[in-house]
């Protein structure tokens, strides 16, 4: 069979995953500015935490972020040190069990007493001060929002802090000054909000260009919401702008709709922009499964990289390719890289029997026609009762009926 046509593709040396040729076209890389590095921050502690009904106790916090820390992420945004009294407990607490990524607190620019804010936020221990600006009471005019931007900031930076400062949704011209204001104040690390997913792909990968031309070699991270399903598309536009560091929430976790997903962001810097993020990446289903249980939040089966469905095979022709050793015709990449498993399931897609006689080759029987028709009947009976059967089930059919 001539399959010349569908080989527009490239595989991973280590057989993991195959990229989409097409990728690597000249008219689609010129159009894109990578960072050279990209760092994962995990926010799931906090933006997790703001999913209706969520809540981690302090242990369980722990627990998740010594998961995150065996994995190999290297910050997290843990919560509010300044404004609730268990967020300041939760840093201290991670910082006694000994965990060395970074642990950045949310900061409130916006409040009456700004220097305060600070002051909590480090003596919680936290390392990286998190400014938000948003409208306020407390901000009354255009000045009193310039001056608080350089206030904040250059406090902080005097108590020894790490600084990030940012918003969103900013007419270009203010967002431009909010900027330089940071910048002259000593900002460490600016960051590019859509809070409300209310960006094209293509409008946030502008903003975070127009940003990089403001800040030079100051890093820029990016923050993105799920409102119209696009945050983790908002996210990679972002490096694709030339971000460094992506704000990302395990099991897409947040507020309203959620945020991007730690996990699918990971596997598509990994897989379609070739970045070695220097993770264990066989433990992103273990992560996903604990934040899982313990946020009470179930995910959808076909949730994309850890869905129990990413890996379930059904339809006739793709359970055929599986079973003849073609993973590569249905799947990406490999499910025990992220630590899932294939299953193949035989069910009301599957009786075209292309799948059932691959399934009988491998098992060394060759059935007549009438065994098969046989066949096909019981099968058809079960899955009329149970919507499907087993690969295993259907072994011990075939070898009732196949002699």
């Amino acid at each position: 069979m001539w399959v010349n046509a569908w080989a527009y593709m490239r595989m991973d040396k280590q057989q993991r995953w195959w990229n989409f040729e097409w990728n690597f076209a000249d008219t689609v890389q010129n159009q894109i500015n990578l960072p050279e590095k990209v760092i994962i921050k995990d926010d799931t502690l906090r933006e997790g935490e703001e999913t209706p009904g969520a809540y981690f106790t302090i242990e369980q916090k722990i627990e998740i972020a010594k998961l995150l820390e065996e994995m190999g992420i290297p910050e997290i945004e843990v919560g509010y040190a300044a404004g609730i009294k268990e967020h300041a407990d939760t840093f201290k607490a991670l910082k006694k069990e000994g965990i060395k990524m970074k642990l950045s607190s949310h900061a409130r620019l916006y409040v009456e007493d700004v220097q305060k804010e600070v002051d909590d936020i480090l003596a919680a221990e936290a390392d990286h001060v998190n400014f938000l600006l948003v409208p306020s009471p407390a901000l009354k005019n255009k000045h009193e929002i310039f001056s608080r931007i350089t206030e904040g900031i250059e406090y902080a930076k005097s108590q020894g802090a790490y600084v990030a400062f940012g918003s969103g949704r900013v007419i270009p011209k203010y967002w431009e000054k909010f900027v330089t204001l940071a910048l002259d104040a000593g900002v460490d690390r600016i960051v590019v909000y859509d809070g409300n997913g209310c960006a094209t792909p293509l409008a946030f990968k502008d903003v975070v260009q127009f940003t990089k031309k403001i800040v030079g070699d100051i890093p820029i991270e990016v923050h993105t919401h799920n409102d119209l399903g696009l945050a983790v598309a908002t996210t990679l536009a972002g490096v694709e702008g030339g971000a460094e560091i992506v704000d990302v929430v395990f099991n897409g976790l947040g507020d309203r709709a959620g945020n991007a997903a730690t996990e699918e962001v990971i596997m598509a810097l990994e897989i379609l922009y070739g970045m070695d993020l220097n993770l264990k990446l066989d433990k992103i289903m273990e992560v996903s499964q604990l934040i899982e249980k313990y946020s009470k939040t179930p995910l959808q089966a076909h949730k994309a990289i850890v869905g129990k469905n990413c890996f379930i095979h059904e339809s006739d022709l793709h359970v055929e390719q599986i079973l003849i050793g073609n993973w590569t015709t249905w799947e990406l990449y490999q499910p025990w890289v992220v630590g899932q498993s294939r299953k193949l399931i035989f069910g009301a897609t599957t009786l075209q029997d292309r799948a059932i006689k691959a399934k009988l080759r491998k098992m060394g029987l060759n059935p007549n026609k009438n065994d098969l028709d046989v066949l096909l009947e019981k099968i058809q009976e079960k899955i009329k009762i149970q919507d499907y059967i087993s690969e295993k089930e259907l072994e011990e059919l075939a070898k009732k009926v196949i002699k």
